[in-house]
């Protein structure tokens, strides 16, 4: 086995990396001050793992740090740090009316085998709530309810399909307890719970030189085949039980599952002006949301009867307020998810 020895944490990007990202508030301060600051965080975080076709698989907000993971089909985590990390600084500076960096250095991220630790790292950043000193005297009743109920992480949506984000995939992660349907949803509550309730060990304790979460197989593997060539960018096929990175859903197959579960004919989902609008709203945000790693949005646009960039954009931010209001709209959004993630 090789061993990683370095100074400081290296950069490891390759075609289908997995990461434990987080960033710290400089000094220890707080990087939100309120539920205004929340928002804005994860609005700028939707548009950054868009433009740079990231997946988010999971998200824990802390009041002065966050925890997020991330897939990259395209091998550009560092673009997308500079972006977002930059983007949040400006916001924040300049509604807080502050100058300087808000983190502490550049971000941190542990490069992580799937297959190994991608369910324990869940379950890990998810209970990170839980975790602050102020809770730690409390009954554990009072910490499971402040688990459940807590805002600001993608848990509940793992736990509840009524509480998710349109902009998390949960279906790799749940595919290790039986999938995304009710019983996967359920074992995966009882998963989180019992780390909880029975206790659990860091899985970061098992991190190698720093940067690597994974078995000896697999750090052996990135050493012979990233660091060693230092050429990044590698083919799926090449990478230890790795299934195909990027899926390819094509916008047929989006269309069908709109028009099964919404019951629409096809040719009204795809007017410009339709009757079906929720149907089209969701057409739109779901062709953004699976065909971006293959197409731009002005490509997109242009199979959808040729829809401007912005009218787009504009659509996807009506969806979301009607997603929060309507609870029918939002299942049938999920299953539509549902179903697609399973092809």
């Amino acid at each position: 086995s090789n061993t990683l020895i370095m100074a400081r944490p290296l950069r490891i990007e390759y075609h289908g990396a997995w990461y434990h990202f987080t960033c710290r508030g400089n000094e220890k301060n707080t990087i939100y001050k309120d539920d205004r600051d929340r928002e804005i965080f994860l609005g700028i975080l939707q548009e950054s793992i868009e433009k740079y076709k990231v997946e988010l698989h999971g998200y824990v907000l802390m009041d002065n740090h966050f925890h997020l993971i991330l897939h990259t089909p395209l091998g550009n985590l560092n673009r997308f740090a500079q972006r977002f990390n930059t983007a949040y600084t400006g916001y924040y500076n300049r509604r807080h009316e502050r100058v300087g960096p808000l983190y502490l250095g550049r971000y941190k991220a542990v490069l992580v085998d799937k297959d190994s630790y991608l369910l324990e790292l869940s379950r890990y950043i998810h209970l990170n709530p839980v975790r602050v000193q102020k809770l730690y005297k409390k009954k554990l009743s009072d910490r499971l309810a402040w688990l459940r109920n807590y805002r600001w992480s993608s848990n509940r949506g793992y736990g509840f399909v009524r509480y998710r984000d349109n902009f998390v995939y949960y279906s790799s992660v749940l595919g290790y307890l039986g999938g995304d349907n009710s019983d996967g949803r359920k074992r995966y509550r009882e998963f989180v719970e019992e780390g909880l309730t029975k206790g659990m060990e860091s899985p970061f304790k098992d991190v190698k030189g720093q940067v690597i979460l994974g078995e000896t197989g697999f750090v052996d593997w990135v050493y012979e085949n990233v660091l060693k060539k230092k050429k990044g960018i590698l083919d799926s096929a090449e990478q230890p039980g790795s299934t195909k990175l990027i899926k390819e859903i094509s916008v047929d197959k989006i269309v069908d599952q709109v028009c099964e579960t919404f019951m629409v004919e096809r040719n009204h989902v795809l007017k410009r002006r339709s009757n079906a609008q929720e149907a089209r709203m969701v057409l739109i945000e779901l062709c953004c949301r699976y065909l971006l790693v293959h197409k731009s949005l002005r490509e997109i646009g242009r199979d959808l009867g040729g829809l401007t960039v912005g009218g787009m954009s504009h659509t996807r931010k009506r969806l979301q307020e009607r997603l929060k209001e309507k609870h029918f709209l939002r299942s049938q959004f999920n299953r539509c998810v549902i179903a697609l993630d399973k092809i």
